[in-house]
């Protein structure tokens, strides 16, 4: 079954670039383009897609508007927020606008392509620059998040990492533990927030601020 896909830009040259590539994949089905903010809302209404794909500059206070109005549809699409700024100011500000996946414009086609089909399996995906921006992020250490202390260091740990896109055999490799262990930090990190889709932990992992700007 395909994935309903509306792309967001500004660039018209850009847009059409994008589009022309998701037309032939046979898995994705483009509903929409558009290059202005309130065409994209009229066809969020319209078509109600599965992800939608805008082009933002985090500078912008209008498209930092547009990702949070999108992310408060019912039903809600996940976000793909691609951009040419890969800082971890940017990153971070468009995943609180409710944005689950990043890329960077300097990114590969392929990867934008992941990030869709990421999404559209309800999980989430930062391209490499924007996975080392959050690990440094995590290096760096985290604020106290309202609402986290429940978890336990291990378990916040774990959390981070589901938020910056890992799996569970990457978690596992990076904290030196086995993926079974993992899976028991995630089943109880589920119980204990309330939530049950790594988008879901994703936004409630950036938005608490567990990841230091």
């Amino acid at each position: 079954m395909s994935i309903r896909v509306q792309l967001s830009c500004k660039h018209k040259v850009i847009a059409e670039g994008i589009a022309a590539v998701l037309r032939t994949h046979a898995d994705i089905h483009l509903v929409g383009v558009s290059d202005e903010d309130l065409g994209t809302k009229i066809l969020c209404e319209l078509e109600r897609p599965e992800v939608v794909v805008v082009g933002v500059d985090p500078r912008r206070s209008d498209d930092v508007a547009l990702t949070r109005w999108v992310s408060q549809l019912t039903p809600r699409p996940e976000i793909v927020a691609f951009s040419t700024d890969c800082d971890r100011g940017s990153v971070l500000q468009m995943m609180q606008a409710g944005a689950t996946s990043f890329v960077s414009t300097q990114s590969s086609m392929d990867e934008l392509l992941q990030a869709i089909r990421a999404a559209g399996a309800g999980r989430s995906y930062l391209c490499p620059s924007a996975g080392a921006v959050m690990m440094d992020s995590l290096r760096r250490g985290r604020v106290a998040a309202p609402g986290a202390g429940q978890l336990g260091e291990r378990e916040e740990q774990v959390l981070c990492l589901i938020a910056d896109g890992y799996s569970s055999k990457e978690i596992a490799r990076n904290l030196q533990i086995a993926p079974s262990t993992v899976e028991v930090h995630r089943r109880n990190i589920m119980r204990k927030v309330g939530l049950h889709k790594v988008a879901d932990l994703t936004r409630y992992a950036i938005r608490n601020q567990m990841v230091r700007v």
